[in-house]
């Protein structure tokens, strides 16, 4: 949203006391509150900050706004909505020292609360991140018109990043959104967008440092995510992708996100989990984000006869496989972890190799059959 949008918001009944040109058609990208006399170091840059004017004491000269509205322009902010309520105006030295400094100031009347300024930002900027998460959904998204939906989120053009997927069981996306940006407002300082799919799907957007540790940076979402699902009563899974080095990544990294978010959900379906894609370092969860029915379809495949274990033979087969393979092929360990002859543990693996096709002398076979019986 821009300064002339919110001017523009009839039920607001805003008054423009100074501001001209292009003033007004600076982007809003964050909301700030003070009162403080000096609120240097609060403020963040391109923000819109409200004031109460608790700091103006009546017949205060030109000096006591000065020093405030400088620090407001020293902070890039875009424009001032100072409230009449305290003093039944705005006071004339405080116009005076905008239209002197070049910051837009506008008047809030008694009756409209900064709560009701608040929200009808907050509207715009979920707007704003669904046509963001909308854009890096689409295939292929469009550049300029990426690059365009960050802005308007208020993230930065330049990556890299990480995407985030959200879903809440038994809820529909908005609550997946509301979950996911209340986890997110748990990192101080960390600028996001958090939007919704159709589906129920939230995607979150974070800028990331590229030599930060944890998901979406610094981001504590792991540590905060519990007590998040608690509120709510329902099955509460995220996955977070690696970094994507630019904004050209954002698809990929979604992708990624929703693979992680599938272990998340097979590793805890009625609780609350968060899975990182950098987690998934070893073949077990990587695995389990792999459809149910691929799974067991592969692992049918590959086991052939013994995927059914519907003899006493099979079973003892797959559990001599799986103990074989645990212990790096060694017929001597093998022997020794099922207390068996090791002749007996050549004619067990020979019989495995005749039903499934496989060769254990070989890695690649090895590793075929340790991932069909993962995939069980």
């Amino acid at each position: 949203m821009h300064v002339h949008d919110l001017l523009q918001v009839d039920s607001l009944d805003l008054t423009l006391l100074w501001g001209e040109g292009p003033l007004l058609d600076r982007e809003i990208r964050g909301v700030d509150a003070t009162d403080l006399a000096d609120p240097a170091g609060s403020l963040r840059p391109g923000g819109l900050v409200l004031s109460g004017l608790g700091w103006w004491a009546p017949g205060g000269d030109r000096g006591q706004a000065d020093r405030f509205v400088s620090a407001l322009r020293s902070a890039g902010t875009v424009a001032l909505l100072a409230a009449e309520k305290a003093h039944g105006e705005v006071p004339e030295a405080l116009v005076d020292s905008c239209r002197a400094h070049g910051m837009v100031l506008v008047a809030v009347p008694a009756h409209t609360t900064f709560r009701t300024v608040t929200e009808a930002l907050r509207t715009d900027e979920q707007r704003a991140a669904d046509e963001l998460v909308a854009l890096v959904d689409a295939r292929p998204a469009d550049g300029a018109a990426l690059d365009a939906a960050l802005r308007a989120c208020g993230l930065p053009a330049t990556g890299p990043y990480r995407v985030m997927v959200a879903t809440l069981g038994g809820a529909d996306g908005n609550g997946a959104v509301g979950a996911l940006a209340e986890a997110l407002r748990h990192s101080p300082g960390e600028s996001f967008a958090v939007g919704g799919l159709p589906g129920g799907e939230a995607v979150a957007v974070v800028p990331t440092a590229p030599d930060a540790e944890g998901p979406g940076g610094h981001t504590p979402l792991g540590e905060v995510w519990p007590a998040v699902h608690d509120h709510r009563q329902a099955p509460l899974h995220a996955g977070v992708s690696a970094p994507a080095p630019a904004a050209e990544g954002l698809g990929s990294a979604l992708d990624q996100a929703r693979y992680a978010l599938a272990v998340a959900r097979s590793e805890a379906p009625d609780g609350a989990r968060v899975i990182r894609v950098d987690d998934l370092t070893t073949m077990g969860p990587l695995f389990a984000g792999v459809p149910a029915d691929v799974r067991r379809a592969f692992s049918s495949r590959v086991l052939g006869p013994l995927a059914r274990g519907g003899s006493a033979s099979h079973r003892m087969l797959l559990e001599t496989l799986e103990v074989f393979l645990a212990q790096h092929g060694s017929w001597a360990r093998t022997a020794e972890k099922l207390r068996l002859h090791v002749n007996t543990v050549h004619y067990r693996i020979q019989r495995i190799e005749m039903l499934t096709g496989r060769d254990l002398s070989r890695l690649d076979h090895k590793l075929d059959l340790r991932a069909a019986l993962l995939c069980r």
